[in-house]
Formats: C-alpha cells, structure tokens, sequence
C-alpha cells in the first residue's frame, strides 16, 4: 500500500511545472560568445578582419560615429537581441575605453540597436575610413597604424 502512494507522489511531483528563472547572461559572456572570434579578448581586433574596439569610443566623439558603432554588421545582424547588444555594446565602450568615454555618454539603447538594424551600409570600410579621418583631423587620436 505504500509503494503505491510513493509511486503515485512521485509521478505527480515529476509532472509538476517547473519554475523557470530568468536568466540574463552578463555582457562580458556574450561578448566572448559573440565577438571575441573576430574582435579578439582585450578588442584588440584582428588586422584585415576585423578592427579594434579599444578606441571604439572616439567614435562618439564625431558625427554619425554613434549610429556607425552600432550599424556595422556585427552588431546588426548578430543573433543577439537589442537589448543584449545594447547591453554589449555599452560594455565594450566602458570596457575597452572607460579613460576616454565621454562625460555626456549616453548608453546605447534596446530602441535605438532596433532602429539600426533597419538600415544596412552598403560601404562599411568607407564609413570607417571616413569616420577615422574625422577622428584624426580632430585631434582624438593618431592615425592608425596599418
């Protein structure tokens, strides 16, 4: 008569829903799971491939070079949701270049990595070159080494 009953117990307790937890992977992990291949661990990037994200910021610093941050294919057609790359993208500017961010930074947003998504550049490695020119002919950098 008992094993009955813990049988029975047991086949209720097995079929009982299961709370699931939310969970929301750091920034730091879904850099490494999304963009560490191409940008490397320290956004070092990889020459010819992909550019370095240290002194992404100074983009920030130029017109346009916001909205470039984020329009770049790696950010808008990542699998990662707009919250996920907003959260990531404000990551690797705090991260990577916290001693240059800007004071008037704003942090990226799920509505405005939606937004870019909805527009493709056709030139990417033209908007760069074009963005660095500004950069370097304001004085926020150096020219890059190639």
């Amino acid at each position: 008569m008992k094993r009955p009953r813990l049988i029975a117990i047991a086949i209720v307790a097995v079929t009982l829903p299961i709370p699931v937890v939310a969970h929301a992977d750091p920034p730091s992990q879904l850099y490494m799971l999304n963009c560490w291949g191409c940008h490397r661990p320290n956004g070092e990037g990889i020459p010819g491939t992909a550019p370095p994200l240290k002194g992404a910021v100074d983009f920030l610093r130029v017109p346009g070079g916001r909205e470039y941050l984020i329009s770049v294919p790696g950010v808008a057609l990542s699998p990662l949701s707009n919250e996920q790359a907003a959260a990531v993208m404000n990551w690797i500017l705090k991260s990577f270049s916290k001693d240059r961010l800007p004071a008037y930074f704003k942090p990226y947003t799920a509505d405005e990595i939606a937004k870019a998504r909805t527009t493709h550049m056709l030139d990417i490695k033209k908007a760069r070159v074009e963005l660095v020119t500004l950069v370097v002919d304001g004085k926020i950098r150096e020219p890059e080494k190639q």
